[in-house]
């Protein structure tokens, strides 16, 4: 059941009146989340569904002991919880992604014999919840709540349906604490929710599923292209992914505020980051600042002695981290050490915690007009490394990109229509750049008519470019 489908729109309705007709104390409200979580869920599998509620007792179990234990039986029990969540999502993710490598290494000592790959379906939505469930055991150890939830609403911070799919990775403390206050219906909630719909909905269907038709059959037939062609399709993609994603992020809040609850972001206008630590600030936001919490922080402070190489030790395995979060496929480990190795000159110059100041003018600044471009290219040229199939398609890629071929027109035909929905997107991002989402303030101060035919413009262009529905990317992580 993708959000885009007229399957969850009327799954979605019967929910929302029903949770706050009925919804009369904050306990019910909390089981119609967690009801609806798990229909929403079962959609996929009810075998999962089954894996879902036994990883969620017994996380919730250790997270008990951790909070009743004293000093290394507490450490103990971190560790057991944390090993139990990853040796699932080892298990599933990544188990035949060792089974191959050991397969290629016996290949190197001459051995025949090889170990058989097993057949294992991947559970929708593992890896986001994995990390759900280790922050929350964590911030046990570390005395961040200080309070422990009850098992239903632990259930629901799991489960919550916006975000199980393609997240945002939610911090327990914030959204345990949402769910204790009763949600009365709110006007100017409901409206502000389906504004953020409404834009994420067009970024997906318009946007990305659009530029999809374009990049789909690129791919297929990358081989036969010169580099200009490859090099605008990695382009392409680029936006493509991001209008995918931060589109799916919008409908997600979208819906939580509609529910009365606040889920926190995961874009910051990425596009026009100015430098590689600013795009990580801006660029899937709820997985960066777990891991910037959970992984790379600890490290640096255990690396600290050795000055800006600790630094680089520690942003260099946080990222390759990153990339092995991603898949188990060597091309997107090489994402996470090339985006590790980006950071290295920053570090140097000391400037890694240096934020960046934007002015959100509409008319850029020099420095706007000097870094947005080049952070630009950097980033669309380490995607081929995302979207590649495996390290012989990346290298291929780069390879006619880095050619004379480049300075040839390019030999694939691309849609003008496509580009001017570009055009106009990135437009509109631009302007609101610094708001929550892109249109949250575009003509809200203007009179009725304006504002109700920008909203009339977008719908019409929902419906105008109206593909069949495509499942969302980052679902398959």
């Amino acid at each position: 059941m993708l959000l885009n489908s007229y399957y969850f729109i009327f799954f979605f309705v019967v929910l929302f009146f029903v949770y706050y007709i009925f919804g009369k104390t904050t306990k019910i409200q909390n089981l119609l989340l967690l009801a609806g979580s798990y229909i929403f869920y079962s959609s996929w599998s009810w075998n999962f569904l089954l894996l879902l509620i036994l990883s969620t007792s017994v996380t919730f179990f250790i997270g008990n002991k951790i909070k009743k234990s004293e000093g290394k039986a507490k450490t103990y029990w971190l560790r057991g919880g944390v090993f139990l969540v990853l040796i699932q999502l080892l298990y599933f993710k990544y188990f035949n992604f060792f089974i191959e490598n050991f397969n290629e290494m016996l290949k190197v000592f001459g051995c025949r014999d090889q170990l058989d790959l097993l057949k294992i379906i991947f559970p929708i939505g593992i890896s986001f919840y994995s990390f759900r469930m280790i922050g929350y055991l964590l911030d046990i150890k570390n005395n961040k709540l200080k309070e422990l939830p009850s098992i239903l609403d632990y259930s629901v911070f799991v489960a919550y349906f916006p975000c199980i799919i393609a997240g945002p990775i939610d911090k327990a403390l914030p959204f345990l604490n949402s769910l204790k206050i009763k949600r009365e219906f709110s006007a100017p909630q409901f409206t502000d929710g389906l504004r953020q719909i409404l834009w994420g909905v067009f970024k997906k269907l318009v946007v990305a599923d659009n530029i999809a038709t374009i990049t789909t059959p690129l791919f297929e037939s990358y081989d036969k292209l010169n580099g200009s062609a490859l090099f605008i399709g990695a382009v392409l993609y680029f936006i493509q992914l991001y209008s995918d994603f931060s589109g799916y992020t919008d409908m997600a809040i979208g819906l939580s505020k509609l529910l009365g609850i606040k889920i926190q972001p995961n874009f910051n206008y990425p596009l026009f980051a100015q430098n590689v630590a600013d795009y990580w600030r801006r660029w899937h936001i709820s997985l960066t600042s777990w891991l910037t919490e959970y992984v790379f922080t600890p490290l640096s402070i255990q690396f600290r002695d050795y000055d800006k190489y600790g630094l680089i030790m520690a942003i260099i395995i946080n990222f390759l981290v990153v990339g092995f979060w991603h898949g188990a496929e060597w091309h997107y480990i090489f994402h996470g050490l090339v985006s590790g190795i980006m950071f290295i000159p920053i570090i140097w110059k000391g400037k890694m915690n240096k934020k960046v100041k934007s002015q959100n003018n509409i008319i850029p600044t020099k420095e706007e007009l000097k870094n947005i471009p080049v952070t630009f290219v950097m980033f669309t040229l380490l995607m081929v490394l995302f979207f590649s199939t495996d390290m012989k398609m990346a290298i291929s890629y780069y390879k006619e990109i880095f050619s004379l071929s480049f300075f040839r027109l390019s030999d694939y035909q691309f849609k003008k229509e496509i580009a001017l929905l570009i055009m106009f997107t990135l437009s509109i991002e631009w302007i609101g750049r610094g708001k929550e989402y892109g249109i949250k303030e575009l003509f809200l101060h203007n009179n009725r008519l304006i504002r109700w035919g920008f909203y009339y413009v977008l719908v019409f262009l929902v419906f105008l470019f109206y593909i069949a529905p495509k499942g969302f990317i980052y679902a398959q992580f």
